[in-house]
């Protein structure tokens, strides 16, 4: 038995990834947190854990989405670590930036593996924790009418990926990230996306962050406001970027944990990431 463990102990380490780590919005990787979770990922087999700081802090309010995407991408291909293939470990908004990096960036190495922790992966409708009441209603209608302007779309990082089922029409002419994110221009956007071999998506039940929660798994609301699962959004069913491939594929996890947006801890990331990384 024990000669089977040590076996099973190399050739996980034989094989084991690279790991990019992705924080979420307003957030740093001078976080403890992450060096902590640097230090789990070494420990459990993984031989390199780097985190990239695409929009530290305030700056991702203050940075286009798309400036924060690149900004991740040339980190990537500035260090020589990820000049081969690697895995995403990602937390909220991170989600988005490492389906850029999946789909869009031009880069030695290739994206295999992506664990996401709550990334809004079909956007938000909603202004975060303002879910319900007048005032709600309000800040959202206004959210609403503003967000697809240019000057918000080049100025406010989050609004790249806000996803206002009100307005699906000024979405699809906004030219916004999510919209290019969604409906990539090229087969080699599509065919990066399908050749993951594993993608864990992992959602929080009582998420007021992202709205709805389902984005978490590229759930979306329809323009009645009702909830649309992975496989019943037209991006799934037409195949987009290559989305119902990869599930008819059996690459991709799906799970919720029951705590709030990004509530988890380095057990969960022992139980559900380590192992598909």
């Amino acid at each position: 038995m024990k000669q089977i463990l040590v076996y099973l102990f190399i050739i996980n380490s034989i094989f084991s990834y690279p790991v990019a780590i992705i924080h979420g919005f307003y957030d740093s990787c001078s976080n403890t947190f992450f060096t902590t979770l640097k230090k789990v990922l070494k420990y459990n087999n993984k031989n390199y854990a780097y985190c990239l700081n695409s929009g530290e802090g305030s700056e991702s309010l203050s940075l286009s989405f798309e400036e924060q995407c690149q900004r991740a991408c040339d980190e990537i291909n500035q260090n020589s670590e990820f000049d081969k293939d690697f895995s995403i470990l990602s937390i909220s908004q991170g989600g988005l930036i490492a389906r850029y990096l999946i789909q869009k960036c031009e880069m030695k190495g290739k994206v295999k593996k992506l664990v996401s922790f709550g990334g809004p992966m079909m956007g938000t409708s909603q202004v975060p924790f303002c879910l319900g009441g007048v005032s709600c209603f309000i800040i959202n209608s206004i959210a609403d009418y503003f967000v697809y302007y240019n000057y918000f779309q080049k100025n406010v990082g989050p609004a790249g990926y806000y996803k206002t089922a009100a307005h699906n029409k000024d979405f699809e002419s906004s030219n916004s990230f999510l919209y290019n994110l969604n409906n990539p221009k090229n087969e080699t956007e599509k065919q990066n996306f399908i050749d993951l071999e594993s993608l864990v998506l992992i959602g929080f039940k009582k998420d007021k962050m992202i709205s709805p929660k389902e984005s978490a798994e590229f759930g979306k609301f329809d323009e009645n406001f009702k909830v649309q699962r992975m496989n019943e959004t037209e991006e799934y069913l037409n195949d987009n970027f290559g989305l119902r491939t990869l599930d008819e594929n059996k690459k991709i996890q799906i799970h919720y944990l029951e705590g709030e947006h990004i509530e988890f801890d380095y057990n969960d990331v022992l139980k559900y990431a380590i192992p598909n990384l």
